[in-house]
Order: C-alpha cells, then sequence, then structure tokens
C-alpha cells in the first residue's frame, strides 16, 4: 500500500487517468496472467484508455520510485509482464481501425488476436497474426510474430510500418520510416526496451475468407512413420501451409502424438497436401474448412488450461526418429507432474523471413530452423513447482535440439518463448545472445529513447555508453 505523501499524488492519479486506477483490495483490481505462478502483486494497476493515461501513469511510477511492467494478453510465463510496482494493464486498448484503400491497420496494442482477425477479414483482409487468439497484438509483433501467414507475407514485425509509443519521460511519440526510422527499426523485435506502444500501423494483405484445417491423434507407435511422412512433407511443403506435430495426455491420460495441419486454401486443395497424414490411420480425424475469423480459436483449449505453468522454445535443425523419440521420452516424465505438458513442433515455411539481411530489423532470428515449443502446463502454483518444472523444461529444451548444429543448441529458442531467459536481466548476457550482431544498434537505441532504463523487464538492453 501506498504510504505518506504519496497518497496525494495516487489520488491525483486517479482524478486525471480517463482509464481504471486500481490498488489490491479496489474493484477492477486484476494482476491475473495466463499462467498464475507468473503473477506479482502490483501496488499499483492502471488500465489506460489513451497514451495521455499511459504517460501519466509513467511519470506517477518515475517519480514514486516504482518499476513499470506492461501487460498486453498476459499470455506468457515470465515475470516480465508483472511487476511489484506499476502494472500498466493495455486490456481495454483494443480498437482497431482499417485504411482498406492503403491496406493498414491501426491496431491498439492490447487487440488479442481474434478481434484482429475477426475485423480485419470483413475487408477481405488479414495481418499477420498468431495462431493463439488469447495473445495480443503488440506483444505479439514486437517480439517476431511467427504466424500462418509466414510463408506467404513474413514475420509480423517485418510488416509493422508504424507505431505510436509513449516514451520513459512521458512524450508520445510516432516512429515510422519517416519519423523517428531509428525507433521504428528497435520496435521490429526489440520489444518492451523503448516504451509502450499504444498503437501499430501493420501492413494487411489479401485473405480468402476460409481455410482447411486438420488434427490427427496418433498411437506412440506411429512415432516413426509420422517423421517419415513429415520429412516427405517438408520437401514439398507450400508457403500456404504449416504443420504443429505434438504430444500431449488424451482425456484417458494416454500419450499421443497430434498433427495439427492448416491450408490456407480451399477444402480440395488442403485435402491433397495433407492426406499423407491421413493414409497413416490416425485413430481420431478432425477435417474442416474454417471460416478465416476462426483459426486462431483452434488452439482455444490451451488458454484455459489450469494450474501453473512454465514455457521455454527450442530450436533444431535435425529433425529424425531417434530425435523425436528421446524428445517424447523427455516430454513423458514432465508430465508426471504436469499433465497437461506438451512439446509441439512448428513447421512454419520461414523462407520469406530468412530472404531480409539480419540488420533489416531488430529481431535477429533469421536462421532456417524449425521451431519448438515445450511448457510444462498443469503442476500446482508453488513456487518449489515452478523451479523444478523450469530445470525439466530447459532440460526437454536441450534434449530436444541435442542432436542439431552447434547454432541451434545455443540458441535461445524463439524470441517471444524465451521466457525462462527474459527476465534474468542482472547482466545482458541473454540480450545480447538474442539480438546477436544487432545488439550494439540496439543499444544506440537504448540511449536515445530510454537512457535511464526504465523499461527493463523483458531481455533488457544496457544503452551505448
Amino acid at each position: 500500500m501506498f504510504l505518506g505523501k504519496a497518497e496525494p499524488e495516487q489520488q491525483e492519479l486517479k482524478q486525471s487517468c480517463k482509464g481504471r486506477v486500481c490498488q489490491p483490495g479496489d474493484e477492477g483490481y486484476d494482476n491475473s496472467k495466463w499462467a498464475p505462478n507468473s503473477t506479482i502483486p502490483s501496488k499499483i494497476i492502471v488500465t489506460p484508455e489513451d497514451a495521455e493515461d499511459i504517460a501519466k501513469a509513467i511519470k506517477f511510477a518515475r517519480a514514486q520510485g516504482l518499476p513499470i511492467a506492461v501487460r498486453g494478453g498476459g499470455h506468457s510465463s515470465s515475470t516480465a509482464s508483472a511487476t511489484d510496482g506499476l502494472l500498466i494493464s493495455m486490456r481495454r486498448m483494443t480498437r482497431i481501425r482499417i485504411d482498406e484503400e492503403a491496406k493498414i491497420g491501426y491496431i491498439q496494442s492490447g487487440a488479442l488476436m481474434w478481434q484482429v482477425e475477426a475485423e480485419t477479414i470483413k475487408y477481405g483482409l488479414g495481418a499477420c497474426a498468431g495462431v493463439c487468439s488469447q495473445v495480443s497484438i503488440g506483444g505479439y509483433t514486437l517480439g517476431g510474430g511467427l504466424g500462418h501467414s509466414l510463408g506467404t507475407y513474413g514475420l509480423a514485425c517485418d510488416n509493422l510500418v508504424s507505431a505510436t509509443i509513449v516514451l520513459a519521460n512521458g512524450d508520445i511519440v510516432q516512429a515510422s520510416e519517416s519519423e523517428n526510422p531509428d525507433l521504428l527499426w528497435g520496435l521490429k523485435g526489440g520489444g518492451s526496451n523503448f516504451g509502450v506502444v499504444t498503437e501499430l500501423g501493420v501492413k494487411l494483405h489479401p485473405q480468402r475468407p476460409d481455410a482447411y484445417a486438420v488434427q490427427y491423434v496418433y498411437l506412440p507407435a506411429q512415432l516413426e512413420a509420422l517423421v517419415l511422412a513429415i520429412n516427405e512433407w517438408r520437401a514439398v511443403q507450400k508457403l500456404h501451409e504449416t504443420i504443429f506435430f505434438g504430444f500431449s495426455l488424451g482425456p484417458d491420460g494416454k500419450p499421443y502424438a497430434i498433427i495439427n495441419g492448416l491450408s490456407n486454401s480451399a477444402q480440395e486443395e488442403g485435402e491433397a497436401l495433407f492426406r499423407r497424414f491421413l493414409d497413416l490411420g490416425p485413430i481420431s480425424t478432425t477435417n474442416t474448412q474454417v471460416p478465416w475469423s476462426e483459426v486462431c480459436n483452434l488452439a482455444n483449449a490451451m488458454n484455459t488450461l489450469p494450474g501453473g505453468k512454465v514455457t521455454a522454445g527450442a530450436h533444431i535443425d535435425n529433425f529424425d526418429t531417434l530425435q523425436v523419440q528421446e524428445s517424447w521420452n523427455a516430454w513423458f516424465k514432465i508430465t508426471e507432474k504436469a499433465p497437461f505438458s506438451l512439446l509441439v513442433y512448428e513447421f512454419y515455411p520461414n523462407k520469406k523471413a530468412a530472404e531480409l539481411p539480419i540488420d533489416s530489423a531488430a529481431f535477429a532470428q533469421r536462421q532456417p530452423f524449425i521451431n519448438v515449443f515445450c511448457g510444462a502446463l498443469g503442476m500446482d502454483e508453488s513456487n518449489e513447482s515452478t523451479a523444478r518444472a523450469r530445470d525439466e523444461v530447459l532440460n526437454l529444451k536441450r534434449v530436444v535440439s541435442a542432436s542439431s548444429s552447434d547454432a541451434a543448441q545455443e540458441s535461445l529458442g524463439y524470441l517471444n518463448y524465451g521466457d525462462p531467459f527474459s527476465t534474468q536481466n542482472e547482466t545482458d548476457k541473454y540480450t545480447r545472445q538474442i539480438f546477436g550482431s544487432n545488439y550494439s544498434r540496439l543499444q544506440e537505441v537504448k540511449r536515445k529513447y530510454d537512457p535511464d532504463v526504465v523499461f527493463d523487464r523483458w531481455f533488457a538492453i544496457r544503452p551505448a555508453a
């Protein structure tokens, strides 16, 4: 609670903000996240209505010596979007405006994927959006942005054309190719390091009204055949199709392998593309043509999983039966204490992202790696269980990449999956590693826009000397 002279300033903040300002015990106080073990009780939560509210919140926090964190969708297992100081929650900043002629969407950063897809498809357009409905467009884009449009249109951050951002001194500025272009470059993968982004201008692209989706479930004995079929499919993979190959316990508590496939096409083409997986004889099949606005809802079951959660990413460039079997064994061990745990290989066509030079944006992960999601999900929420799950997930990450190249093994995984490393900011070891050769340029941007390192929750960049 605030004491002494902080009270009048707090009341002034409440009275001057259009949005909500709450302390613990107040109606509307909400520090919830997808992973309840990654929350921290905040002294104050500001849920702004506009950029001016955010500017006031930042100035207040700095005057009171309170650390600042920003929460968008809250769909992570790290504490980067939590703080015991002042939390800025973007959950009411969800407005979307479409410039149909220019094919640009101006989207407030708290808008969730399902909201973005539902609005843009009304115009026959789509953003480079993620596969999870409850992720916010802000954190997703600023951390790179992998999704079903990756093969055709590239990373979400590469489709960012402008941003409105509130800086550490409270100034509200624009970033674009013509105004503060260095800041725009830094935002394309540099996350929350430079301020609070309130609105993004993103390229929109022609999008058909529906897509073909499949889910096939297999027995463990079919792993070898699945790996062979996936590698055959990879050799002919089209730019508009993706496959997620994962391991999960079923409702009966038994382990299964699952293929979730999506073809951004008509049903006939999709059926032909994925027929090889149907021919393997899955024990359960789902084939459906889904409205594009519903594609990001296909994984909604993951959004409501109970219990604590710890996740990480891995990169691999070797995918064979031995590697998959060893990864299966390591994953299955985790399910003893975390029964909803997942291991998911994400087969995106990444040629479009790899075509751009590494210094084209802050995002530095343009190698032709396969992305892998490692998640210990459903354990109890105690600190002890979280610490154990973290160790188990990092071990799983090591097992998954053990047969791959040194570069893949040393990778921290996809930037937006870097939860175990993102808040370890006592030094900039992991930040240097994740941004690679772009780090020195990012340090210059940091020195210009946040020299006092007010924004230090996620892969914190040290300003250039």
